[in-house]
């Protein structure tokens, strides 16, 4: 629209300037200028054509007709003998000052209007309509680079005579409008393949600009060095210039090439982590543990991504170190240079700056050139030169975000560089936050769990675990024909303690209490918690008098120091009960019934100890009996050497 603009102004103040590009050349006629600002406008409010209005659409339609019309009759003026033309019907102002007539539009301009309102009409039309538009708009464009290129060779034969009788400047402002009525509706048509966000489009767009701008370049090469230069006649100009057009489209060729690999390249990559990122979606509806996570997820980053080395550690920002939880890949002398523990610091590299980095940012670190990564220290060096010794060429570091924190690190890395690109992290960045929604989820399960079995307070299985692990040694005792113990410990007076000297002090009296019996008793992993003062554990019960040593010593031994609370000790005694399988029970409920029954017993009777059978608590208590009274012999000197003759 401005160079006809310019065009008009030319003409109505009389610039010659304006009307042509050099003097002798020919000038861009009025009615060639007003078909270009009809062009402009009819483009311009296609802007606003795709919101359907009907006012707009129709002014477009009636832009696009006076397009076809008025080159149409310019056409006909030979035929039908018109010597005043289309172009007398302008402006008698206009006609003042070039009273010779504006002269009429080349007949190639002409034909370019034509296709140009066909196009403007067909664009507002369907997806097929859109295809033709594009296909005419196309056709402008090659006319008017046949009008340039006649130009360039300075061509006067008859054949050429239609195209050199367009001006210059009409010539270019043919291939701008084109290019404009192409790109207008880039999203659709049969031009949407270059316009893609692909490898592939933009090797299309790099081809057909190159073709474009290389091959017209030497053909004017070759007729400057012909009929200028004079180096050589026309016959080898030919040849010239098909050898160079062989070069260049050989050199065009090797790019397509070149891209084309490099684009078959990313796809790969991109399906290699695709891969990765579906076994591990796959893997975190099935895993039940952060261990199993962790191997399986390595597992799948080098078998399914085809990873050469990936690991993942656990961060611990407060100790500034990192503890490796699991590898694969097929790089396993890297092992030995990066141990089971990372420090924090270094370059970026290593490993050390690389986590450090991670942790502060919270964000991926990439390497995608190990031949160019710094790295200050000796160590950091060293690593580096172990990763591109094993044919490592690129990395990334992968935080595994849990609330606000990083709490672990997935690194992977390639033997490609440049490998972790945007559309591959983008991947792996959705990875990484699946594996960490895992870790979330499998640690508030395990949280859970702990709650639903063990005792918050002490830390020891509470009364559902420790019926399932004594109903388990049940039946392994009855397949071996074996006795079980089941004991019971009742603080006593533990309400009291809580009373006098506040609950916390409570809470601390079983915790306390829960790690001695931990210490003292001989089957520490068969200690629970059973409910708010009483413990419980089980053992074996075959000897009799080993059993009585055992839960007496137990309990010794948990009790044998107060308790100390700031400055107030505090004792504590435990009643105990035992219930013995099979004879008092065959299964654990029934067990654990009788040994209660024996607890509120031994509570009603003030009894330390009491077995569920009678018969047993004689026994006991004679062997007890006995054993107190060696003990006090041995500390008092009582006892006495006797020596009977052999007979």
């Amino acid at each position: 629209m401005l160079t006809a603009l310019l065009v008009l102004v030319g003409w109505v103040m009389g610039f010659a300037t304006l009307e042509s590009v050099a003097q002798g050349w020919p000038t861009m006629k009025v009615n060639t200028a007003m078909g270009f600002l009809v062009s402009g406008l009819a483009l311009f409010l296609f802007g606003w054509s795709r919101q359907s209005s009907r006012a707009v659409t129709g002014i477009i339609a009636l832009l696009a007709t006076v397009l076809v019309v008025v080159p149409v009759l310019t056409l006909l003026q030979d035929p039908m003998g018109w010597g005043q033309g289309i172009d007398r019907m302008l402006s008698p102002l206009m006609a003042l000052s070039h009273p010779e007539g504006f002269g009429r539009m080349s007949q190639a301009s002409a034909v370019g209007f034509v296709l140009v309102g066909l196009a403007i009409a067909l664009l507002q039309g369907n997806s097929r309509c859109i295809w033709a538009a594009q296909s005419l708009a196309s056709s402008v464009l090659l006319l008017a680079l046949l009008s340039l290129l006649t130009y360039l060779s300075d061509s006067r034969s008859d054949v050429a005579r239609p195209f050199s009788s367009m001006a210059v400047h009409t010539a270019c402002a043919f291939v701008a409008l084109s290019i404009a009525l192409v790109a207008v509706r880039c999203q659709q048509g049969w031009v949407r393949e270059f316009f893609r966000d692909t490898p592939t489009a933009r090797i299309g767009r790099r081809y057909l600009a190159s073709t474009v701008l290389v091959l017209p370049l030497l053909a004017q090469l070759t007729i400057i060095g012909e009929r200028n230069l004079g180096w050589y006649g026309p016959h080898f100009g030919i040849v010239i210039l098909t050898a160079a057009s062989i070069a260049v489209l050989a050199s065009l060729n090797w790019t397509a090439v070149r891209l084309g690999n490099e684009a078959d390249r990313k796809l790969s990559n991109l399906r290699r982590v695709n891969a990765t990122l579906s076994g591990i979606n796959t893997l975190i509806v099935r895993v039940q543990d952060k261990e199993s996570l962790f191997n399986e997820a390595c597992q799948i980053a080098g078998e399914a991504g085809s990873f050469p080395w990936v690991w993942i550690a656990s961060i611990d920002p407060e100790r500034r170190q990192a503890d490796l939880q699991a590898w694969a890949g097929s790089r396993d002398s890297l092992l030995q240079g990066l141990g089971p523990r990372l420090d924090f610091g270094g370059a970026a590299g290593g490993n050390g700056g690389m986590l450090d980095q991670v942790v502060r940012t919270r964000s991926p670190v990439i390497v995608n050139d190990l031949f160019s990564a710094s790295a200050a220290g000796e160590p950091e060096q060293r690593r580096v030169r172990e990763l591109l010794d094993a044919g490592i060429r690129s990395l990334v570091a992968l935080p595994l975000v849990v609330g606000d924190a990083v709490v672990g690190v997935f690194v992977l890395h390639a033997e490609l560089r440049d490998f972790f690109n945007r559309s591959e992290m983008r991947l792996l960045e959705e990875l990484a936050g699946d594996v960490s929604f895992a870790i979330r989820h499998l640690e508030k399960e395990a949280s859970l769990n702990y709650l639903a079995y063990y005792d918050p307070l002490t830390s020891l299985p509470n009364r559902t675990l420790f019926m399932e692990r004594l109903g388990r040694q049940l039946r392994s005792a009855a397949r071996e024909q074996g006795q079980v113990a089941l004991v019971l410990g009742n603080l006593q007076r533990f309400r009291m303690v809580n009373e006098t000297f506040g609950r916390h002090v409570g809470d601390e009296l079983l915790r306390q209490l829960a790690q001695r019996l931990v210490q003292s008793s001989p089957y520490p992993d068969n200690l629970s918690r059973i409910n708010s003062d009483s413990f419980a554990c089980f053992m074996p019960g075959d000897d009799l008098h080993l059993l009585g040593h055992q839960v007496q010593s137990m309990f010794d031994g948990a009790l044998e120091q107060p308790f100390q609370f700031g400055e107030q000790p505090v004792t504590a005694e435990f009643t105990v009960a035992v219930a013995v399988f099979p004879a008092d029970g065959n299964d654990g409920e029934t067990l654990m019934a009788n040994a209660e029954t024996a607890l509120r017993k031994a509570k009603a009777a003030h009894v330390p100890l009491m077995y569920y059978e009678a018969a047993m608590n004689a026994r006991v208590a004679e062997t007890l009996d006995l054993e107190h009274r060696l003990r006090r012999a041995v500390d008092h000197g009582e006892l006495e050497l006797h020596y009977q003759p052999k007979v």
